[in-house]
């Protein structure tokens, strides 16, 4: 299986899924369409920027 983990730690890996939990979960509370997709933007564009280091 892959390593995943991008050289982290446990708990730093840990850490960071709770962060993206996190901003999903910001997202999905949001009452207009606009402020999620700009929420879930910024979340991918944090991922993208981490995978490419």
């Amino acid at each position: 299986m892959e390593d995943l983990s991008l050289g982290m730690t446990d708990l730093q890996f840990k850490g960071r899924l709770r962060q993206i939990i996190r901003g999903i979960e910001e997202a999905k509370e949001e009452k207009e369409k606009e402020s999620t997709d700009r929420k879930l933007e910024l979340l991918l564009k944090d991922l993208k920027e981490d995978l490419q280091g």
